[in-house]
């Protein structure tokens, strides 16, 4: 939402709301159509849940399992990222933002790369053989503050009488102010438990432990209701009658590069553009 309101009001609001009007799932469906990069790194997280299944159960993979199970998981994505854009033929436009693509060989090396490196982890290795793990859903959400949050880490460990939420960071970080702070939205709902992230940097895995303070999810919370307060007020620039004209576009012309909806909006003809007709038209 940062980066472009308007985006966050097209898949949030509108895309959410109106299914059943043609439009509305044109929204709906081209949001779904993510690109060859992001589709590998889903790829990766499906992968190693599989795996750490199979290995809870007495299964393990070799590092050719691996990579043929890497590879189903990638082609799939692609097939049925292509065929949601096979069903958008009857609309120019989205025919001409979206191309149907084949599994690029050195994201299929990438992504087995990846997951091959994390198996081999030492402390991944470690809850492996000591402790019970469990897959986390995640779209399965949380009340937190009569907000609905959605925090995702991967797994529960469980050993000696102790609990781990562990999380796949798949992007990097920037800093560890940034893994802090995903730690605190991960512990939300949660009691003592130990915050493990494996974040991928520089060519390999570090593992990040970290035990949330209470004042930390505190600060979160309160972090979490300002977020979800912008929210409304964004989303109640649009009603009822879904009108765009006061929601303010992207903060940079790179959000707009490969953003899903471009060809319904405005500023698809030039950001600056779009910008200054809307405030000609809120003057």
């Amino acid at each position: 939402m940062q980066r472009c309101p308007r985006a966050f009001v097209l898949r949030y609001g509108i895309a959410a709301c109106a299914t059943g009007h043609p439009t509305g799932q044109l929204l709906k469906d081209s949001f779904a159509i993510q690109t060859p990069w992001i589709l590998m790194q889903m790829s990766i997280r499906e992968t190693i849940r599989d795996y750490v299944e199979d290995y809870q159960m007495g299964l393990k993979w070799s590092n050719k399992l691996v990579r043929i199970k890497f590879n189903q998981a990638f082609q799939y994505r692609i097939k049925d990222r292509n065929s949601i854009i096979a069903q958008l033929q009857e609309w120019e436009e989205p025919e001409m933002v979206f191309r149907k693509v084949k599994p690029e060989k050195h994201l299929e090396e990438i992504g087995v790369e990846r997951c091959i490196k994390l198996i081999q982890n030492q402390s991944f290795i470690r809850f492996l053989n000591t402790a019970i793990i469990k897959s986390l859903s995640f779209t399965k959400s949380k009340i937190i503050d009569g907000i609905k949050v959605y925090n995702s880490p991967d797994f529960l460990a469980e050993k000696d009488q102790e609990r781990y939420l562990i999380r796949i960071n798949l992007f990097g970080y920037n800093s560890i102010e940034q893994i802090n702070q995903d730690a605190a939205v991960f512990s939300l709902g949660m009691k003592d438990q130990t915050i493990v992230q494996y974040t991928w940097k520089n060519g390999g895995w570090f593992v990040h432990k970290t035990n949330v303070s209470q004042k930390e999810k505190n600060s979160i919370r309160r972090l979490i209701h300002l977020d979800s307060k912008q929210m409304d007020n964004i989303l109640k620039l649009v009603r009822p009658k879904n009108n765009m004209e006061q929601v303010p576009f992207a903060d940079s012309p790179r959000a707009c590069m490969h953003c899903s909806v471009r060809f319904l909006c405005p500023a698809k003809h030039g950001l600056e553009e779009a910008k200054s007709e809307q405030m000609s038209l809120m003057c």
